[in-house]
């Protein structure tokens, strides 16, 4: 990225701090800039990140998984006026999969994108784990963005068509030492009581809306995203070398997905399909809980009763988030030998790329920068207990909680605290316990907070009254799916939910696993319903 860059828009920000849509005369690209805040821990983050990104684009740029990782451009240091802030240069991206979820909430998202997503996630963590020897720390769904194709003819349409962003002029009162000093600095007092606020104009992303024109005929209505290129993961990019530009449309059409013109009118206007993943209502007032409720945790208190139906599901863990367009993955240009090519290999399609986005808190498996790690709703057993010895298998857990968060549109655990009674980690662990089963006793020794949650028999010390759910029971009751899909995507989640993290599956092992298997050519009316 050597040569002048110059800003061309403000995108949304980052929790590390605000993010600029750059062009590069040079290279005749545009790029995104997240400039970090000068406070002292997110400078630090920063220059962990960048030496990590660096680490990994010297490491086996060949692996399948590379190209599901983020990589930088360039990095630099800027001096204000006040401080020096640390600048980090990534290619532009779409959104990340908290949009993702939220766009399609009621119902959530098509199985077939989740076992996508799923696949290309546990290989880009295939490829931290096994080629890198890091562990992210943090892999949620605001971590995991979607790419663009063919990005820079978007951005470059985007910025022709859109208005100059709105800007605002926010008064400043004084401070006490500049009212002593207005008599004598009085231009400079009233220029430092105002500050113009310029509002984010984010690039709207590529929606859905292609696919449902070239193959379904035309549609009343389009969905479309925003490019936060660094929103809330704060890094991703996306090289032209790793991922040639190309359609959804057009991936499509080599899977023979296309239907007569007649077809196409009568398919688009169908009522879409009952949700696949939506919440039982109560069936008797006698079946709901009472308004206090006596279990300590969501997901017992709608547990269904004495093999009675589930408990009223309003007080389920609800983790509903939003969502953008999904940008398509590789896909070889439209000619017979490539339509040949897909009829042998369905597999090897998939509507969506993502990449695992905001390592600035991954470590190296075995030395350790923080004990303190991963986001609540996605923490791992051994983390919650205080162990120092995990390592690249709580990846693998927080993966398990993002499918299922996927699929359902809400959290697979959600703790709450009560008051003095107990905590959130003594919440997290007894619903962990009703899904799953009793924690063995030599993994719940050994931590920071064991005799904190467990007294000297192995029970929880504060929670005792449990009321266990199984997770395919869950899947069945709560959520209406077949006993055979719920059956296999239980002995998908399972492995990575596995209690002792020593006896965890792997990445590699379950980037493996059957249940990720997707025909394509059958899939063509769930992609028609994705929201994107």
């Amino acid at each position: 990225m050597a040569g002048p860059r110059q800003p061309v828009g403000l995108l949304p920000f980052s929790p590390s701090g605000p993010a600029y849509l750059l062009y590069s005369h040079s290279e005749s690209r545009h790029s995104a800039l997240k400039v970090v805040k000068s406070a002292g821990r997110y400078t630090e983050t920063a220059r962990d990140e960048i030496k990590l990104l660096r680490q990994i684009a010297d490491t086996a740029p060949a692996h399948p998984g590379r190209a599901h990782i983020v990589s930088f451009l360039d990095s630099f240091s800027h001096a204000s006026l006040a401080n020096t802030h640390i600048c980090i240069i990534f290619e532009p991206l779409g959104e990340n999969l908290l949009s993702l979820i939220e766009k399609n909430r009621r119902k959530g998202i098509a199985p077939c994108i989740v076992k996508s997503i799923a696949k290309q996630v546990l290989l880009g963590l295939q490829y931290l784990h096994e080629e890198c020897d890091l562990v992210h720390t943090d892999i949620k769904p605001e971590n995991i963005l979607m790419s663009i194709p063919d990005v820079e003819t978007h951005i470059v349409a985007q910025l022709s068509s859109s208005l100059p962003p709105q800007s605002h002029k926010l008064s400043i009162p004084p401070t006490a030492r500049t009212r002593r000093l207005s008599t004598f600095t009085s231009h400079i007092s009233t220029q430092a009581r105002s500050v113009h606020i310029v509002e984010s104009q984010p690039l709207p992303s590529p929606s859905g809306h292609h696919l449902h024109t070239r193959h379904f005929g035309p549609s009343s209505s389009s969905s479309s995203s925003t490019l936060s290129s660094l929103g809330d993961a704060g890094s991703s990019v996306r090289t032209a070398a790793t991922t040639p530009a190309t359609s959804l449309g057009s991936a499509m059409s080599k899977l023979k997905l296309s239907l007569a013109s007649a077809q196409d009118e009568t398919l688009h206007q169908e009522a879409p399909p009952p949700p696949l993943c939506e919440a039982v209502e109560p069936e008797a007032a006698s079946d709901a809980p009472p308004a206090v409720p006596h279990g300590p945790s969501l997901l017992s208190q709608t547990a269904p009763q004495k093999d009675k139906a589930p408990r009223s599901a309003s007080q389920s863990p609800t983790g509903a988030r939003s969502a953008s367009p999904p940008p398509p993955a590789d896909a070889p240009p439209p000619d017979s030998a490539a339509d040949a090519q897909i009829d042998d290999a369905p597999l090897l399609f998939s509507p969506i790329s993502i990449k695992i986005a905001d390592l600035g808190n991954a470590t190296p498996s075995k030395r350790h920068y923080t004990e303190d790690i991963q986001t609540r709703q996605y923490r791992s057993p051994e983390a919650i207990i205080g162990r120092s010895d995990w390592g690249c298998k709580v990846d693998i857990w927080s993966v398990a909680c993002v499918v299922f968060e996927l699929l359902t549109a809400e959290y697979l655990f959600e703790p709450q605290a009560h008051g003095q009674v107990f905590s959130k980690d003594d919440d997290h662990m007894a619903q962990i316990i009703e899904l799953l089963g009793d924690i063995p006793a030599r993994a719940k020794a050994g931590g920071r907070y064991s005799r904190e949650l467990f007294d000297h028999t192995g029970a929880l010390r504060y929670i005792r009254h449990l009321k266990p759910w199984p997770l395919a029971r869950v899947m069945r009751k709560k959520y209406l799916l077949p006993a055979d899909d719920a059956d296999a995507l239980c002995a998908f989640l399972e492995p990575m939910l596995a209690l002792d993290f020593e006896k965890r599956a792997g990445a590699g092992e379950m980037v493996q696993h059957e249940w990720l298997e997707v025909d394509w050519r059958e899939q063509g009316e769930a992609l028609q319903n994705v929201v994107w």
